[in-house]
Order: C-alpha cells, then sequence, then structure tokens
C-alpha cells in the first residue's frame, strides 16, 4: 500500500512526544470500504487503544461525507489520559455528527468484564506492537505505553475483544510480526482465541497485517 494518504480527512491535534502513523488513517479507510452503510446504522462501535481518536475520528469522518450516515454511539478506549485533551480538540471537527460519543479513560481490561459482553458491532484497533521484552524500552514512560504491551497483555487485549464484541459483530485490527524476535503476531492470536472467536487475514497496511476477529 503506498504510504501517500489519498483520503485525507483533517489535522490532528496529538502529542509531541509521540505521533501516529499513516497505519490508523489507512486502517480507518479500509474498513470503511470494507462495510456497507446500512451495516452501521443503529449499531455501537468501538476505537481500542484509541489515542488521541484518530482511527475512530476518521471512520466517522468518512461515514459522515460519503454516506451522509453515522453509527448510533462509538466510544473511545484509551488508558492513558494525556490524550483526552487532543480527543477533545480533534472531536471538534465532527461537532454537526449525530453519533454519540465518549472517550474512556480505562485499561482494555474492563472489556472482559460480564457488563461489556456483546455489547460492540464493530471495532477498530491499531495496538502496541511489542512485549516488554521485544526490544529496547524509552525513557520515556509516556512512549513505552504506545509501543509496549505494559499495561496489560496481548492474550487480554484478544479475549477483551471477543467478549465485546456482539455475534454478528466484527473486530479489524493490526497485528505485525517480530522476525528478529521469532514472534509470529497471527500464530499467537489463533492459540489464543481457539474456542473463542475466529481471525481471517485480510491483507496487509504498510508491512502490517489486517485481521478481522469475530466472537465463535
Amino acid at each position: 500500500m503506498s504510504s501517500i494518504n489519498a483520503h485525507y480527512t483533517f489535522q490532528y491535534s496529538q502529542p509531541e512526544e509521540y505521533r501516529f502513523s499513516h497505519d490508523s488513517v489507512f486502517l480507518a479507510r479500509r474498513v470503511f470500504e470494507l462495510l456497507k452503510p446500512e451495516a452501521i446504522q443503529n449499531f455501537r462501535g468501538l476505537d481500542l487503544c484509541s489515542g488521541c481518536g484518530i482511527i475512530g475520528l476518521d471512520f466517522l469522518f468518512h461515514c459522515q461525507k460519503e454516506w451522509k450516515l453515522a453509527p448510533k454511539q462509538f466510544d473511545f478506549l484509551e488508558i492513558q489520559n494525556v490524550y483526552e485533551e487532543h480527543f477533545k480538540k480533534n472531536l471538534m471537527y465532527l461537532s454537526q455528527i449525530s453519533t454519540e460519543i465518549q472517550f474512556v479513560n480505562r485499561s482494555y481490561d474492563i472489556l472482559l468484564e460480564p457488563k461489556n459482553s456483546g455489547i460492540y458491532d464493530l471495532i477498530l484497533c491499531n495496538p502496541p506492537y511489542f512485549l516488554p521484552h521485544q526490544g529496547t524500552l524509552s525513557p520515556s514512560e509516556f512512549k513505552n505505553r504506545c509501543r509496549f504491551f505494559i499495561d496489560s497483555d496481548f492474550s487480554n487485549l484478544l479475549l477483551g475483544i471477543v467478549n465485546s464484541l456482539k455475534l454478528n459483530g466484527a473486530a479489524y485490527v493490526l497485528l505485525r510480526d517480530l522476525s528478529d524476535q521469532g514472534w509470529n503476531s497471527m500464530a499467537e492470536a489463533v492459540g489464543v482465541l481457539e474456542g473463542r472467536g475466529t481471525i481471517t487475514q485480510l491483507g496487509d497496511i504498510r508491512g502490517t497485517s489486517l485481521v478481522r476477529i469475530q466472537k465463535i
């Protein structure tokens, strides 16, 4: 996939210390193109590990601009509260949208709670790519929490996704292999999801696998 964003939305507010990559905007656009307008009406979505909201807000932007439609509700789940002020600034670009939107400053472990079982029709996620032992940690705790599974782990991410999806829902997640560390993210995901969910590889976004996860 080209590194040029052919579907520009707006200039995002984001922390200077850690800037998002085009993977996020390409993920939002790819999922938008996979869905049909009628599929999003009355549904509830989630931008998981949302940061300043780039994936979810881009997705909503495309829905509003090209379909003149919007989901009923969209949540943004992010554990680092430094992102919230940037999220609020970015949300101003969607001031006319009818979607009920909330920023949830919690760990994704809350998706494992019974009250959050089967609540989402759509989940979008560009998660951290590294386990704590897979790479060199930065002096910045903020950067480390963006790049590494520090606040929880890979298994809980996947299990939380499956638990919180509706039976006919789907999650679209970016998974990156780390060949230098012998980490095959797809194989690991299949093992975690066995008996709970299915995972299908849909292609890649700039060398990172795009997968669809559905509940069994």
